[in-house]
């Protein structure tokens, strides 16, 4: 490759910074959008959930395609500019089910671009343990993004204090899926691999569950996932609703939420080292960990400052447990069928496990609702608090150190010998 290694770093973390700005122009402020539409608590959590169906059917079919069919980057591109105009249709929606039907349209071509920007990192990169540092652009990206619309929210609640802006986060997001479609074109390429005997390739990253490890991976990150949309669907909820909540405005609720963010960086930074003199087991578990703690204090609710800041151990969460589980799915599978691999961790994480969580919350969210107005956010909270303890106790339990280096040097060598 004529580009030189700085250069491709630099490329591929523009490419993230674009792709989870995207997700995180709309992933917070849409459910503020949702209950000032009127939505039910429910069908908030059923719009949510297409992203979880996109999780469901997608990424395997483009596993599939970007190891047998086509380039990443080609198939990327085309999924952000397909998306584009169906999000321009959803900020024109104000019932339910067309604004569900549009949600679930984008989300079956986003979430499969996960998958794909993490091939495309991990092909480009010399060391997979310089993925963190691309991956953290990503987060900042994200950052970025809430910060540009809590001032836009600032400035539209100036010039117009009746008014309603938080839709307007759908339209940010069209903007960037252009600019995003355009970059991929733009990208190294990332060519198909042609040369393995089975044509459906994810099919063999389902064979990867016979590594008892993978496997354990596979269920934990299922686990955890349930309770992620206690933090995707409600902490704004949580974070705006006066006298239950913490009351704070949608513009300063959005700025809270980015700490968590702010603490991916850090952590993604020191991701890499902790793996090294950690291992990858304790890496993982002290990223579950972090859950029950933030969790607890949300469940206290007081005083505001100490919830505010509590935002930032989800830098611990994300860097520790999904990033570092990325790096080890990376390692447990063979080059060419990898793209399949990144994408059966997308089925079990932003798949399986949070569409059980997007209607599990909505429901616990709806039981807990007080008569007067508002929620029991206190209850609310103990059940995540349950779900991740109960995950790090079975990960311990399950997950070998020794094993895992074992099979991971054995496919670093073995690819080595190959070239």
């Amino acid at each position: 490759m004529s580009t030189t290694p700085k250069a491709v770093y630099a490329r591929l973390s523009i490419m993230m910074f674009i792709q989870f700005a995207i997700w995180g122009s709309w992933a917070v402020l849409i459910a503020g959008h949702m209950a000032h539409l009127g939505f039910t608590g429910t069908e908030i959590s059923y719009v949510f959930g297409t992203t979880a169906f996109g999780s469901l059917i997608s990424p395997l079919i483009a596993g599939w395609v970007a190891d047998r069919v086509m380039p990443n980057q080609t198939f990327t591109a085309l999924c952000h500019f397909a998306g584009a105009p169906i999000l321009y249709l959803a900020w024109q929606q104000t019932e339910f089910m067309p604004m569900w039907l549009a949600i679930f349209a984008y989300a079956m071509l986003y979430m499969p671009t996960i998958a794909l920007t993490n091939a495309i990192a991990f092909h480009h990169s010399t060391d997979s343990r310089a993925f963190g540092n691309v991956r953290m652009w990503g987060t900042i990206g994200w950052i970025a993004i809430a910060w540009v619309m809590s001032y836009y929210l600032e400035v539209r609640a100036e010039q117009d204090p009746s008014g309603h802006y938080l839709g307007d986060c759908l339209i940010a997001t069209t903007l960037l899926s252009i600019v995003m479609g355009i970059y991929c074109l733009t990208l190294p390429s990332t060519p198909p691999s042609r040369d393995d005997k089975h044509p459906y390739a994810f099919l063999e990253a389902f064979k990867l569950t016979q590594d008892r490890n993978f496997a354990v991976l596979l269920v934990v990150s299922f686990v955890v996932a349930i309770e992620l949309p206690f933090y995707y669907n409600l902490t704004f909820l949580f974070l705006t609703e006066p006298e239950t909540g913490v009351g704070l405005s949608a513009s300063s609720a959005n700025v809270a939420m980015s700490l968590g963010q702010i603490g991916e960086v850090a952590l993604m930074l020191l991701l890499a080292p902790s793996i090294r003199r950690l291992g990858m087991r304790t890496t993982i578990t002290l990223g579950i960990l972090a859950w029950p703690v933030r969790y607890a204090i949300f469940a206290i609710g007081q005083p505001a400052w100490l919830v505010i800041a509590a935002q930032t151990l989800h830098g611990i969460c994300f860097s520790l447990f999904f990033v570092g589980g990325m790096i080890a799915v990376e390692r447990l599978s063979r080059r060419n069928i990898r793209a399949s691999a990144q994408g059966l961790i997308v089925f079990a994480t932003n798949g399986v496990g949070m569409l059980v969580g997007h209607f599990f919350s909505g429901r616990v969210h709806e039981y807990f609702a007080l008569p007067s107005g508002g929620h029991d956010w206190s209850m609310i909270f103990l059940v995540p608090i349950a779900i991740t303890i109960f995950a790090a106790i079975w990960f311990v339990a399950r997950f070998s150190e020794s094993e895992y280096t074992k099979v991971s040097e054995a496919i670093a060598e073995a690819e080595a010998e190959m070239g």
